[in-house]
């Protein structure tokens, strides 16, 4: 019988989150995960930003993060969920500063017949999600004027007009835009 050691344990790696886009949630998972967050320092150089990849690249991870990086609504989550990155090393003063503002156009159907009302219920809630976030930017008064308007063109113009009034930085970030442009 051979007393010979027996070879090491492999070394246990992180899952790879394939499919997943939850910035958040695979950094508080621990899963595999490459810091593109440098990448920050030299997206705040731009006023706008239009990120055109081939699909599974990433795009709605980005996404997510930005919004975990820029939104206000985020912040107490930074430590947590930047910590070892070089955005966590070297955050910009844009850190958890804005309202962030969030569409993600694959989230609904987007059969011809029924497009355009669900393109406007979707971005009603969203819209209403953001505004409730931060009830102290947006009191109950003003977010129900703001909610009031006709359409999300009118909701928007209302909420760019707001912000613009009150300096209130605002980031919105579009995710799938062509899912319902492709109909």
């Amino acid at each position: 019988m051979s007393t010979a050691a027996k070879p090491p344990a492999p070394p246990d790696y992180p899952a790879i989150p394939y499919g997943r886009a939850h910035f958040k949630g695979i950094r508080q998972e621990g899963a595999l995960y490459i810091d593109k967050t440098r990448f920050l320092h030299e997206l705040e150089r731009h006023r706008y930003a239009f990120f055109v990849r081939p699909r599974r690249f990433g795009k709605s991870c980005w996404i997510s993060l930005l919004e975990s990086y820029y939104g206000r609504h985020e912040a107490d989550a930074f430590k947590a969920v930047f910590d070892g990155t070089h955005i966590g090393r070297e955050a910009t003063p844009n850190r958890s500063r804005h309202v962030v503002l969030r569409f993600n156009f694959s989230a609904f159907n987007n059969a011809l017949e029924t497009l355009e009302r669900n393109f406007e219920n979707y971005c009603r809630i969203a819209f209403k999600s953001a505004l409730a976030w931060h009830p102290d930017l947006f009191p109950e008064d003003v977010a129900e004027s703001l909610c009031g308007e006709p359409t999300i063109n009118h909701k928007l113009g209302a909420l760019f007009a707001h912000c613009r009034a009150h300096g209130i930085p605002l980031c919105i970030l579009i995710d799938e835009y062509d899912n319902f442009a492709n109909t």
